[in-house]
């Protein structure tokens, strides 16, 4: 369905497609996860409640459903929220970012069943940018309008990050490989800007993409309003193991499809600016070396991008259950795991823990199968005291529990590994951190193909 808003245009945002909307609807999408399982699937939330609500995975893995917040878990205020929570990056350029607004005119908006309705994106790029010292640095939340829910984001309207919005170009290399992100169920493209700022500050075009339906955004540009009217999250049973089974069936189809579609829809406008006459980023994006990464639900779409797309030559799973047909055929192309080690049965109620157990061994046998049949390298992370959210930039708003990993040491730890990974895969420059563990990072756990 759509309707017409007067939001804002906000800065760095590139309208390169708009259509006029012909209804008014409103969409409220809940600031938690959780609160969205709790009126959809109670019987699951109930017991899939760790530290982190997600589908757990056992020790290392989790699950698809994107972490939100227990619900006795506040985000702090925001005069405990520092306005600078994000280090400086550790790489040789200054970062730019800039937001485009993206319609694929070739497929219909599947959440809802307006025919006329098509699928909307918005994308945010970070990228290598010549230093601008006296520049001020882009808010972390650009434009809350664009949310259905602004209220949600009051807490860190504050934040500022270490990106200059439209940067020039950085002009130290002619062209540089291309990352594509995306993000956790139920969040946003910027929600993990502590590793695309780190990416981009050493020569990686970080393009992340949000998945409306399964994502924050709400309201775009040319005024049209996500309201989503059909493909709704299936209905509880009742039975923990049937839930589980229900849903995981429906986020692999359809929800895992669209995601697909959707990141390979914004490889194909990110070609087109490489084009464009009119693009700061005319000839400067290496295509022929690609990535992928993302967090839960999206790191489980970079590790089927790589199965799915050619262009996509490595990816990184930032701990995600995986989906799609890659966990049961595997890859041609290197990709990494990581996870966290939180307990997945820890404080799960007796008459759930069967059904718990089979859920954890049912993910960990695709992590193992994935690995059995991938031909390429592979490797595993696991990082101790972490939790589901240690993989984006919710540690550094919401209150740690105990005996938890500090969140920028995690961070260090993310970033260290992800960008090992890609200079070795898409760069062909070896680290030491790919060959053996690392004794400055005792905290990980490392495992890779023999």
């Amino acid at each position: 369905m759509r309707g017409r808003t007067n939001l804002p245009h906000a800065p760095g945002v590139a309208r390169l497609s708009a259509r006029k909307p012909i209804a008014r609807a409103a969409l409220i999408i809940e600031n938690q996860l959780e609160n969205i399982m709790q009126r959809t699937a109670p019987t699951i939330v109930r017991a899939l409640r760790t530290h982190w609500v997600r589908w757990a995975a056992g020790p290392g893995l989790a699950g698809a459903l994107l972490a939100a917040p227990p619900a006795h878990a506040q985000m702090r205020k925001a005069a405990d929220i520092s306005a600078t929570p994000f280090p400086k990056p550790t790489g040789r350029f200054a970062v730019g970012t800039h937001d485009y607004f993206w319609i694929d005119e070739r497929r219909p908006e599947a959440y809802t069943k307006d025919p006329n309705d098509k699928r909307h994106l918005m994308v945010q790029i970070w990228y290598p940018a010549e230093a601008a010292p006296d520049a001020k640095p882009a808010p972390y939340v650009r434009n809350p309008d664009e949310f259905a829910n602004p209220a949600e984001f009051k807490p860190v309207l504050h934040v500022m990050t270490n990106s200059v919005t439209d940067a020039p170009v950085a002009k130290g290399e002619k062209r540089y490989p291309v990352l594509v992100y995306n993000h956790g169920g139920s969040w946003n493209r910027f929600s993990a800007t502590f590793t695309t700022e780190q990416l981009a500050s050493h020569g990686y075009v970080v393009v992340s993409v949000e998945h409306p339906g399964f994502a924050k955004v709400g309201v775009f540009p040319d005024g049209y309003r996500f309201a989503p009217d059909t493909l709704q999250f299936p209905n509880p049973t009742g039975n923990m193991r049937d839930d589980v089974q229900g849903s995981w069936g429906y986020l692999n189809d359809p929800v895992f499809g669209i995601w697909v579609k959707d990141a390979q829809f914004a490889l194909d406008k990110v070609e087109e600016l490489n084009r464009a006459v009119d693009s700061p980023l005319r000839g400067r994006l290496d295509l022929e070396h690609v990535g992928a990464l993302g967090w839960s639900f999206g790191g489980a779409t970079a590790v089927q991008l790589t199965r799915t797309d050619p262009r996509v030559q490595a990816a990184v799973d930032q701990d995600g259950q995986l989906f799609g047909d890659v966990r049961d055929l595997g890859t041609s192309r290197p990709v990494m795991l990581l996870h966290n080690t939180s307990d997945p049965l820890a404080g799960q109620k007796p008459e759930n823990q069967a059904a718990m157990k089979e859920a954890v061994e049912q993910v960990r046998a695709w992590d193992r199968v994935l690995k059995e049949k991938s031909t390429n390298d592979w490797y595993t992370i696991e990082i101790a005291k972490t939790t589901h959210g240690n993989f984006s930039d919710l540690t550094l708003f919401y209150p740690a529990g105990p005996d938890q990993i500090d969140p920028r040491r995690a961070h260090e730890i993310i970033n260290a590994y992800t960008l090992a990974f890609f200079d070795r895969y898409l760069r062909g420059t070896s680290s030491d951190l790919l060959k053996e563990p690392s004794a400055a990072f005792p905290e990980v756990t490392f495992t890779r193909k023999q």
